[in-house]
């Protein structure tokens, strides 16, 4: 499958040119990044001739969709962990379920022993299983995501080669940071100095920088002093939580331009674009923000049922 998302512009905002990537109009089950990953990650298992994949993730995770959905267009037998620390149904999980993949329920501290027997049980039907996150503490695999997102720093360099415009500023949100490492691995294979600010949806900012290091590192071959940009002023407690004033956001930006965002992922990394375009004075720029996707939890806010 082709896997290219369009950039669109929004409007102007505090002087600026606000541009965004729709990687939610990737096509392939709601799109989003989690598309790209997705197909790597099978890619990637079928170069080491594994024939099954195990998958883990929360009850949100638009990645179990996105995998699950593969699996069951390429007949690949997959297994989803989900982590039920807040067994809550969600359209992502819903969806999960329709498609007739294997579900295995735990909770965070027991991740480990149900990926073992997911992968156990496979093995005991004659398969060959293929853990995305490598092996069973989730270490091993970290490059797969992070290479297939280089694609879009290419994409997006293409764009402005062909509209002849510079963005100035890149914004996205970061949650396994995977995305951000991709941009910021293929600007340094290029010796592009880039501003990437990343908006941490999930970890301290520390942990954040520490992770994308690591993969820059694995990426590259050797230690970089690449300027990693993440904050954690938006973190609002941690992954899935939010404020007010963020959801407020998410309702504007979408009753004006039609765009949806939701409160785990894109919302928040919006409302801190614009937070920080705000507090740093930022004017007279172009400004690119990555839409990742997730338009199942958009959903899920505005209590609508796919």
């Amino acid at each position: 499958m082709l896997c290219q998302s369009p950039i669109e512009f929004v409007d102007e905002l505090y002087k600026n040119r606000i541009y965004t990537k729709r990687e939610d109009k990737l096509p392939l089950s709601y799109g989003g990044n989690k598309v790209r990953f997705s197909q790597a990650f099978v890619a990637h298992m079928r170069q080491l001739d594994k024939t099954a994949l195990v998958a883990y993730g929360s009850k949100s995770s638009n990645l179990c969709r996105v995998l699950a959905q593969l699996c069951k267009q390429e007949n690949i037998p997959c297994a989803v962990v989900f982590s039920e620390d807040h067994p809550t149904r969600t359209n992502n999980s819903e969806i999960v379920s329709s498609l007739g993949v294997r579900e295995y329920a735990c909770d965070k501290s027991s991740v480990a022993q149900t990926v073992d027997k997911a992968m156990a049980d496979l093995r005991a039907e004659g398969y060959d299983p293929y853990y995305i996150y490598g092996d069973r503490y989730g270490k091993g695999n970290e490059l797969t995501p992070v290479t297939a997102y280089t694609k879009v720093y290419d994409e997006i360099v293409k764009f402005e080669t062909e509209q002849q415009l510079h963005f100035d500023y890149i914004f996205l949100a970061v949650g396994t940071a995977a995305s951000y490492s991709g941009l910021l691995c293929r600007a340094q294979e290029l010796s592009h100095n880039r501003n990437i600010l990343g908006i941490s949806v999930a970890r301290p900012q520390d942990r954040c920088e520490e992770i994308i290091r690591e993969n820059l590192k694995l990426y590259l071959g050797t230690e970089s002093d690449a300027p990693v940009k993440v904050t954690d002023e938006y973190l609002q407690g941690g992954y899935g939580q939010h404020t007010p004033e963020q959801l407020e956001e998410i309702d504007h930006i979408y009753a004006r331009y039609n765009l949806p965002l939701d409160p785990t992922y894109t919302g928040k990394a919006w409302y801190g674009m614009k937070k920080t375009i705000e507090k740093t004075n930022i004017k007279d720029k172009n400004i690119l923000f990555i839409h990742t996707g997730g338009y199942p939890l958009f959903c899920d806010y505005k209590n609508i049922l796919l």
